[in-house]
C-alpha cells in the first residue's frame, strides 16, 4: 500500500491557539521594538542573528529566536545563509516609518499589558488594572512614571493616520470658524485640521501640563497666528464663543454620568448655530454591519477602556449610547460620519 504524503492543512481548532498565545506575540514585537531591531534590519539586513547579537550584546542563540518569533508573524523574512531581512510589513515598525505603530507596539507591551493580566478579577470585581496593579488612576501614574508619561504622550502624538487624519478627511471643518479642541493634548489634531483647512482659527483647551506639548506642535506647525492653547479643566468650564466643540478620544474614558459634564459645559459656551463634533468608535449593534480590522479595532479599544478603568470605566458606545448621552448634554445627534479608519466623526447640534 503507496502510503499518502502529509497534509499541511491547519487543524480546525489553529485559530484559537493562535489568539490564546497572542499575549506572547505580543510581548515578542514589544521586545523588537525595544531593541531597535526594525531599523537594525534595515541598516545592516540581510544580517546573521550572530552579527545582529554582536551589535546588540545579547546571545546569538536567543535573537536567533526572537527572530523566528517574527519570521512566524511575517515581520520579516529568514533567508539563505540564516540571514534576515525586514519584510514591507515588518517597517511599520520602524519609528521615522510615516505610518509607524512603534509607540503603540511599546505602550502596549509596557505600560498596557501588565493591567490585562489576571483580567478575570476586572470582570469578577469591576476593578479596574489601573488600581488593581499600579495601585492609582492610570493617569495619576503617568504623571508619577516619567517614563511611561512620555511613552503614552508620543503614542498619543502619533494618532494622525488613525485618528486626526481620517477625520479631517471625511468631514468638513472649512464650515466654521473657531474650532475649539476640547482636550486636545498636544494640538496634533488641531495642526491636522488647520494644515487642512485655512480659514478656521483653533483653540487647544486642556490641562495647563500639556501646555508645551502644545505650544511645540503649534509653532513647529507655523499656526502660532490661527492657533493658541488655553489652559483648563473641561470639567468645570469651556472656552466660550466656538462654532464647533472638538471632542476626540475623550468621551470614551468616561461613565455617562461623568461623559455628560464637558458636554453640558460646552452646551453653555457654544456659539449660536455651533456644532459639538465626537471622534471616536462607535460600536456596532444589532444587524449593523462588522467589518474586519475597523471591528477588531473597536472591540480592542472597549476591553482596554475595561482592563484599565474596569467596570466603574468608560467604554465604546453605540450610535444610540451616543444619542442618549448628547441628549442628556441638550444635543441633538444629527450625523455620524464613518472615516476610513476605525473612529467616526459624530455631529450633533444644541435643541
Amino acid at each position: 500500500m503507496q502510503r499518502s504524503e502529509p497534509q499541511n492543512a491547519s487543524p480546525p481548532f489553529a485559530p484559537l491557539l493562535q489568539i490564546a498565545y497572542g499575549a506572547l506575540d505580543s510581548q515578542i514585537l514589544c521586545v523588537a521594538a525595544q531593541l531597535g531591531l526594525a531599523e537594525r534590519l534595515v541598516h545592516d539586513g540581510p544580517i546573521s542573528a550572530a552579527a545582529l547579537a554582536s551589535s546588540i550584546g545579547i546571545d546569538t542563540v536567543t535573537v536567533e529566536r526572537v527572530l523566528r518569533g517574527l519570521v512566524s508573524m511575517n515581520v520579516c523574512d529568514e533567508i539563505d545563509g540564516s540571514r534576515f531581512r525586514l519584510t514591507a510589513l515588518g517597517e511599520y515598525l520602524r519609528p521615522n516609518h510615516p505610518d509607524s505603530v512603534e509607540a503603540r507596539i511599546l505602550v502596549h507591551g509596557q505600560v498596557f499589558y501588565p493591567m490585562w493580566n489576571n483580567l478575570i478579577e476586572t470582570v469578577r470585581t469591576g476593578a479596574g488594572g489601573s488600581q488593581r496593579v499600579l495601585g492609582m488612576p492610570f493617569f495619576e501614574h503617568l504623571i508619577k512614571e516619567p517614563a511611561a508619561g512620555l511613552l503614552f504622550d508620543r503614542t498619543m502624538a502619533g494618532e494622525g493616520p488613525f485618528r486626526h487624519r481620517p477625520a479631517v478627511e471625511a468631514y468638513d471643518f472649512g464650515q466654521f470658524k473657531t474650532v475649539v479642541d476640547v482636550g486636545g493634548g498636544n494640538a496634533a489634531l488641531m495642526a491636522e485640521i488647520q494644515k487642512a483647512y485655512p480659514q478656521p482659527t483653533g483653540i487647544v483647551f486642556d490641562l495647563p501640563r500639556a501646555a508645551d506639548a502644545a505650544q511645540h506642535t503649534i509653532a513647529g506647525a507655523g499656526l502660532s497666528d490661527r492657533c493658541r492653547f488655553v489652559g483648563g479643566d473641561a470639567f468645570e468650564m469651556v472656552p466660550a464663543g466656538g462654532d464647533v466643540y472638538v471632542l476626540s478620544n475623550f468621551l470614551v474614558i468616561w461613565q455617562d454620568v461623568q461623559a455628560v459634564i464637558p458636554l453640558r459645559n460646552c452646551r453653555k459656551a457654544i456659539a449660536k448655530n455651533g456644532k459639538v463634533l465626537l471622534i471616536e468608535w462607535v460600536m456596532p449593534a444589532g444587524s449593523e454591519p462588522r467589518e474586519g480590522f475597523r471591528f477588531w479595532d473597536t472591540v480592542a479599544r472597549d476591553l482596554l477602556m475595561l482592563s484599565i478603568y474596569g467596570s466603574g470605566g468608560g467604554r465604546v458606545r453605540t450610535r444610540s449610547g451616543f444619542e442618549d448621552l448628547l441628549s442628556a448634554a441638550g444635543f441633538e445627534l444629527t450625523a455620524v460620519v464613518r472615516t476610513r479608519g476605525s473612529v467616526s466623526v459624530i455631529e450633533a447640534k444644541p435643541v
